[in-house]
């Protein structure tokens, strides 16, 4: 595998974008997790579940995405009249905005219902948040169920994380469409800090900060409505991060659709 020609670095601009980033990141992490056949594949999208259960009994995040969906179909559809437009390709990502709207309303059930039903995963999730509060000796039940077969461990994975595939397909599609939204633009610090002003009529979703893979340095980002500041520092291993003391070369995407 080649390596990547930058590493991105993302900042929400939203709630709604903020809860849809946590979403892939769990979800991108329990699809890791669950195409392995060994003890620790399975703890691990055991964990990554217990975090996505959470987070979706905090937030309904099945109307946050329909609402974000229809908010891009409609801005979408305006765009058909502009003469510059792909109109074959508009009309298809019109398609899929829809397709994904209709399958999140046929889901009756809520997102988490197949893992609260779980006692073992409920027992699991009354101490997922305590250092170390689900060891072997804590969960004698799920010490049996890692015990299982593989292929049984796997067909628990599956009938939970089904219900699951149309929030990931439509995160994913919406994540997309607003990442590719904007250009990248190359741009420098000035002396590690760089700052820029943001319309507060338009409804930016998102930054992103490119650096290549090789950099020593990682941003900090604030952010409000009117505008956003980054500030560079250099990773170290130990001691205090010191911010950077010379210009840094980077590229900007302020992501807005």
């Amino acid at each position: 595998m080649s390596p990547p020609e930058s590493v991105a670095y993302e900042q929400p601009l939203n709630e709604r974008m903020r809860l849809l980033l946590r979403v892939e990141f769990v979800l991108r992490n329990l699809h890791d997790s669950i195409g392995g056949d060994e003890v620790w594949h399975h703890r691990a999208a055991v964990t990554h579940l217990l975090d996505l259960a959470d987070l979706l009994t905090r937030s309904d995040v099945r109307a946050e995405v329909i609402k974000e969906l229809e908010r891009l179909a409609g801005i979408l559809t305006i765009m058909q009249g502009a003469p510059e437009v792909d109109r074959a390709r508009l009309q298809d990502v019109l398609d899929q905005l829809d397709s994904e709207v209709d399958r999140l309303h046929r889901v009756s059930l809520p997102f988490a219902q197949a893992l609260l039903e779980s006692d073992m995963i409920g027992q699991l999730r009354k101490r997922h948040n305590l250092a170390l509060g689900n060891c072997d000796f804590d969960q004698p039940a799920y010490r049996h169920w890692l015990a299982r077969p593989v292929a049984a461990r796997q067909r628990d994975i599956a009938a939970w994380t089904e219900p699951l595939a149309g929030l990931g397909s439509a995160t994913a599609l919406i994540l997309s469409l607003i990442r590719q939204s904007a250009a990248a633009a190359a741009e420098t610090a000035q002396l590690g800090f760089y700052q820029r002003s943001l319309d507060a009529n338009q409804p930016h979703q998102l930054l992103r900060i490119l650096l290549p893979p090789g950099s020593p340095y990682y941003p900090e980002v604030s952010a409000g409505r009117h505008r956003f500041s980054i500030r560079f520092v250099r990773y170290c291993d130990r001691g205090k991060p010191q911010p950077a003391d010379e210009d840094v070369a980077f590229r900007l995407m302020c992501c807005s659709l």
